[in-house]
Formats: C-alpha cells, structure tokens, sequence
C-alpha cells in the first residue's frame, strides 16, 4: 500500500483510533481510572489524539526524526510534571498494539517502524535543559536582565533597559537577534519545564511585540532597494513574532515588506502576493504538525502561473527540527534566523 493511502485510512479513523487506544489503557491498568476519573480519561484521550496526529504528520512527509524530536519534546514536558518515561513508552506501545490489530500489514507494518524509531530514540536520548542565552553571544547579560524583568512583570523597566541598551550604541538588529529572540526561545523552553506558566509566556511575547514596535520610525525609514517580501505563518499556525522579526530584518535591509501575521488562510496569501508583486515570500512554522499546510500553499504557489518565478524560503521551529524539511514541503531554501534569511534572499533574487 503506498504513502498515500495509509495517510488517507489513518486521517478517517483518528478519532476511532484515539478512543481504543484510551480504551485499552484504562482498561488494561484500572488504577488508572481510580486515580485520575473522567476528567484523566478525557486528557489521556487528547493525548493520544496529539500523538496520532504527529505520527500522521511523520508518515505523510517520511520523516521518523519528526516523530523522534515529537517524542522528546513530550517526554520533558511530562518529566517535568512528574509523569515518567515509562508511561510515555507505554502509551505509545499501546498505539502499535491497536493499529497492529485493526490494520492489515499493509498499513501497521508502515506505521510500525516510525513507531519504533520514535521508542528507541525515548529510551536513549539525553535530555537537558539548554538554555538559549548563550554567554558567547553578544548581549547576554542584557537578555538575561531584560527577560528576568519581563517575568517579574516589570515591562516599563525592561523598555528603560533596551532604550539604554540601544543608546549605547547597539542596533536594532542586534537587539531583535541577541536579546528579543534568545529571550523568546528561552521562555518557550522554561514554559516546557514547567518553570513559567501560559501567562508569562504570554506577556512576555505581548511586552516584547510592543517595546519591538519603538523601533519602527527607524526600521521603516532605510533606504528601498525595490525587492518586496510577503512574510506569513501559515493557517493554524499562532506564532508569529519569529516571522514579524524576519520581517522587520528585511525593512532594515532595504526591502519593502507586507507582514501577514499567523494563521493565514492560504487563499488570502496567494492573493496578496500577487496584488503585491513579490519577489520573495517567507513561511514560518513553528510545529511540525503544521508542516503540511506549508506544502499545501506552496503547492498553491507552483502551480499559479502568474507567480511563476516567486521565490519561496522557509523557517522556524519545524524546520530546525526536521533538518531536509524544507526541501520535503518544496521550498527554495531555509534559513535559522533573520540574518540567514536575509543572506539567503540575496542568493535567491537576484
């Protein structure tokens, strides 16, 4: 059975397969039910929901590195509020055992071996808390104070502190890269440990999104070099300071941008690029799972001829992930941050 089809059987019956696998676990340990009622069944039906989806996601673009960096990324989560390995482990042993018995070898055998990479990747990775405020990078001591103030809620502090920083001559580039975004990626992770909760996380992007429009009367008077730039995150997709900064590199840069946002339909994207005249769009994906809706609109993209020539990369979380992914969803390039994304869009238009 090719690709395609085991995606599209896995799609139909998701909800059916998140409900036996649910259904055996609590059956199969009953203290279960004891210990966390109704209300656990419903999450650990949600959770198995979620691991569903990102198999499918692993199966459809062939990657088991997806699947293995997924199962990381929930394996800390869990750790860190005191749910073990080995409920992990065995939660997703239960996700074979089911398609296993509902599925001929056509579709479990396929399946299978994403499963097992994912487990034998569990059993041996090394987890550890990396800190993405590095002291080699320009600015440390800067990001660490700007990001302390922000979870102490002190916004109008940490605004005095990157006044001064740029006052002492720092640019803006500089501050976006080494402070805005290192903060940013190390408040992901310490929402991930469980150190902070969606509410800082929250505030933090929502001070930094406001302290980085002050710079705007500067980022929007440079020079035009006659390039224009679509950035968007693409539907479903919620993050969007990543793409916003990427943006205003390429302001900085001499190009003339239209920020589209997150979660933009991919309809609205086409039209905009062509009302727009692009020479480059910029798609960002923070999840993996949403790897697909980014192949979908370039899809959209390759296949309209008045876009014919439109130059496409890529970035984001997904694709620091999956290192080949942008090559899989058939973007031009990928870049790690703003300042790659800008060298890479001179190597592309040309």
């Amino acid at each position: 059975m090719n690709n395609s089809k085991v995606l599209k059987q896995l799609k139909t019956d998701i909800e059916k397969l998140a409900e036996n696998i649910t259904d055996i676990q609590f059956r199969e340990n009953p203290n279960l039910e004891k210990k966390f009622g109704k209300t656990g069944r419903g999450r650990c039906l949600e959770d198995n929901r979620y691991h569903l989806n990102y198999l499918i996601e692993a199966v459809r673009i062939e990657s088991t590195v997806l699947f293995n960096q997924y199962l990381e990324w929930v394996s800390v989560m869990l750790q860190q509020r005191n749910i073990p390995d080995a409920d992990l482990v065995s939660n997703i042993e239960y996700i074979g055992r089911v398609i296993s018995d509902q599925y001929p070898d056509s579709i479990s055998k396929h399946v299978e071996k994403y499963l097992a990479s994912g487990l034998n990747h569990l059993r041996s990775s090394k987890k550890h808390n990396q800190s993405f405020i590095d002291d080699n990078q320009p600015f440390a001591d800067e990001a660490r104070r700007y990001l302390s103030l922000l979870l102490d809620g002190k916004r109008a502090k940490a605004v005095s502190l990157i006044d001064d920083v740029y006052k002492n001559g720092a640019s803006v580039s500089e501050i976006y890269e080494y402070i805005f975004q290192a903060t940013q990626y190390e408040v992901g992770a310490l929402w991930h440990r469980n150190e902070i909760t969606v509410a800082h996380e929250h505030y933090c992007t929502a001070a930094t999104q406001l302290i980085m429009s002050r710079f705007y009367p500067d980022i929007f008077s440079t020079e035009k070099n006659g390039l224009k730039l679509v950035a968007c995150s693409v539907a479903s997709e919620l993050h969007e300071l990543g793409i916003r900064m990427v943006s205003d590199f390429f302001e900085l840069d001499g190009w003339d941008t239209y920020y589209m946002g997150a979660n933009m339909p991919e309809l609205h994207i086409i039209d905009q690029l062509k009302a727009y005249q692009a020479d480059l769009i910029a798609i960002s994906v923070t999840l993996p799972i949403n790897a697909g809706r980014a192949e979908t609109l370039i899809d959209e993209i390759r296949s309209d001829r008045e876009l014919e020539g439109l130059k496409i990369i890529t970035g984001g979380y997904a694709f620091l992930v999956v290192s080949d992914l942008w090559e899989k969803v058939g973007a031009d390039g990928f870049a790690k941050n703003a300042r790659e994304a800008i060298h890479l869009a001179h190597n592309l238009v040309k």
